[in-house]
């Protein structure tokens, strides 16, 4: 794996990319198999989310927990609360126990000039630091750690990519983003005319 000479900006997905998250999932539903239900409707409420553009951080929260609560018992407090103190600690306990970078990927970054490169993280779920942490990563390494929601969108919404392209000051014409899937990375890359480098 190796970039253009010409890039002076590359941008890494986080789940799936900088980790393997293949089993997680499993994981999860073992751990958390007494809230099943919820762990369902966490799924389909980013599907039913993915190209809606809700403008800031707390509107997409609030149409979030909402969503998860449409047609069940519990309330979107309900849901916030669980997500916030059982899904997403779980998840980087998880991440912490049994997921390692990929070797390819810390391969790359090591190889990377960062006099000359400027590294970021954009990810479609929050706690980004948190995760970067359970791996073991240097959070300097990288200058920007954004999470897509916190724009007021889900990838791969162009609005959500530019923010990240314009924290960074990034030309697009010198950028890369690296992804584990075309659908959401690579489609967030083209949003913004930038080049994408797909993880297998």
């Amino acid at each position: 794996m190796k970039i253009p000479d010409n890039i002076r900006t590359v941008i890494f997905d986080l789940d799936g990319t900088i980790y393997d998250k293949r089993g997680l999932a499993h994981r999860m539903v073992r751990r958390l198999w007494w809230c099943l239900p919820l762990l369902a409707a966490e799924r389909v409420a980013r599907r039913t989310m993915h190209n809606r553009v809700f403008g800031s951080e707390q509107a997409f929260y609030q149409a979030f927990f909402v969503q998860m609560a449409r047609g069940h018992w519990w309330t979107a407090g309900m849901a916030e609360k669980w997500y916030h103190h059982i899904y997403l600690p779980a998840m980087i306990h998880l991440i912490a126990k049994y997921c390692k970078p990929r070797a390819e990927v810390l391969s790359l970054i090591d190889n990377i000039d960062r006099n000359i490169v400027t590294m970021a993280v954009y990810s479609d779920y929050g706690c980004v630091d948190d995760k970067l942490r359970a791996l073991g990563m240097d959070l300097s390494l990288f200058s920007l750690r954004m999470d897509a929601p916190s724009t007021g969108a889900l990838k791969p919404a162009r609005t959500s990519a530019e923010k990240a392209m314009k924290a960074l000051s990034a030309d697009p014409q010198t950028t890369i983003f690296i992804g584990d899937r075309d659908d959401k990375d690579g489609a967030s890359a083209r949003a913004v005319g930038a080049e994408f480098l797909l993880v297998n």
